[in-house]
């Protein structure tokens, strides 16, 4: 491949990442969320102290993170269980003891209760039983706001444009269907999802 032309697919991923933010940019109610639950995801560390980070997509540090974000660690496929084809993930600690720098703010946070999910070539957004950080608002979803539903779902299909975050979509979606792990799922229009 040629210097244009790796050149090239790079604006396109930047291209890409911007599209999905600017997607996925709206608010889950009206008002802001941290302010219910004393911002429990959004703070750098949790009761004990113990240092709070998250995971960035890959190629989400490159493209769109690497200005803004100063304190992570480099995780690798070697020391965790992570998908075989992608060698290391971002893991970002939070910015400010509480509360977030909004419009910096990575794609988890953006998307956050949902998840992207392929299963039998179909693409959806789910609610995961089993979460890591529960979330306050799964309690009063009549008041989520479709806007923010409808950007979460349009942003991942942007996204699924870039292969490496399609494998690593397709690869969470096969452990969260082994270990019936889906309370939630919005499937939409049905879109058909070719496979890697």
């Amino acid at each position: 491949m040629t210097n244009k032309n790796t050149k090239s697919m790079r604006t396109d991923y930047q291209a890409i990442f911007e599209k999905a933010y600017h997607l996925m940019d709206e608010a889950i109610i009206a008002g802001n969320c941290g302010e219910l639950c004393g911002y429990h995801c959004c703070r750098r560390n949790d009761a004990d102290g113990k240092r709070l980070g998250m995971y960035l997509l890959p190629l989400e540090y490159e493209y769109m993170q690497s200005e803004v974000v100063a304190d992570y660690d480099l995780h690798s496929h070697l020391q965790y269980n992570m998908p075989p084809k992608i060698k290391k993930y971002y893991y970002i600690y939070c910015h400010l003891a509480e509360g977030c720098l909004r419009d910096h703010r990575p794609i988890q946070c953006r998307t956050y209760p949902f998840e992207p999910h392929i299963e039998n070539g179909e693409f959806s957004i789910v609610i995961e039983k089993e979460q890591l950080h529960g979330c306050v608002l799964i309690e009063r979803m009549p008041e989520w706001r479709q806007a923010f539903i409808d950007g979460v779902y349009n942003g991942w299909l942007e996204l699924m444009k870039i292969p490496i975050i399609k494998y690593n979509i397709e690869y969470f979606s096969k452990e969260r269907i082994a270990a019936n792990n889906i309370m939630k799922q919005y499937p939409f229009s049905h879109e058909t999802i070719a496979t890697v």
